[in-house]
């Protein structure tokens, strides 16, 4: 094979009319969903156009076509308005993540409900029989009717969060001890719990723990957080006969 042939093959075949399209209507998409993000941190940030487009050097009617996903701005740009607005730039870059959840079916809310009203029922009864408790004396702790109690613990009735609340203070159990962790809502919230505590380490302690090259240190943290304690009394003994 010559080298003409090889450079022949190695050079993109052109694309189709239909693949043409097709990335034609992602990059529409993905306009509409950035310029979704920009608006909503524009408005949270409590900005109006004309304010938030002159930190870019755009006009208001520009800034306006990247919400309305009639343009997109380049990547410097959008470094500028997030440092604006005050939100990450990976904020903007979620666009594959909302073509993927538009992809998902959506979530059944009454049949989601039903179930978790269930199974905050079944924990419910639990929380009280570790603590060998009647529903007579649960309810009076919480002072709610014994009839509430067991509509609750059979998943017949939704508990209020502030009755919730006060069960789980009865039952000598932390609230979160309620919250839905299984599923992809249960995923999200979790995931929302742990992003405020991170918000809240000291600034060197937040950057270090989010730095990629740090991955490794905090791996093996988590691994000498796991051993017993004789094996990791051992390595420290180990450790000191080294550095002594």
């Amino acid at each position: 094979m010559s080298a003409n042939d090889l450079a022949a093959r190695a050079r993109p075949k052109p694309l189709t009319d239909e693949e043409a399209t097709n990335f034609e209507e992602l990059y529409l998409l993905r306009a509409r969903i950035l310029g979704v993000l920009i608006r909503d941190a524009r408005q949270a940030a409590a900005l109006g156009l004309e304010a938030c487009a002159q930190c870019t050097g755009v006009t208001p009617e520009t800034l306006e076509a990247w919400e309305l996903g009639r343009a997109m701005p380049s990547l410097p740009e959008l470094e500028l308005l997030a440092y604006r607005l005050g939100v990450p730039v990976s904020h903007f870059l979620a666009s594959d993540d909302a073509l993927e959840q538009e992809r998902r079916p959506t979530v059944d809310r009454s049949e989601y409900l039903a179930l978790r009203d269930r199974l905050i029922g079944a924990l419910l009864r639990s929380a009280r029989e570790e603590r060998s408790l009647t529903t007579e004396a649960l309810a009076a702790e919480a002072g709610i009717a014994a009839s509430s109690v067991t509509a609750y613990e059979l998943g017949q009735r939704a508990i209020p969060l502030p009755v919730l609340a006060s069960l789980a203070s009865a039952c000598h159990v932390p609230l979160s001890y309620f919250l839905e962790s299984s599923n992809r809502i249960g995923q999200f919230l979790a995931l929302q719990e742990d992003l405020r505590r991170l918000a809240d380490l000291p600034e060197e302690m937040r950057r270090f723990v989010s730095a990629p090259t740090n991955q490794p240190y905090l791996d093996l943290v988590m691994k000498l957080a796991a051993m017993e304690g004789n094996r990791l009394r051992g390595i420290a003994e180990a450790i000191l006969d080294i550095t002594l």
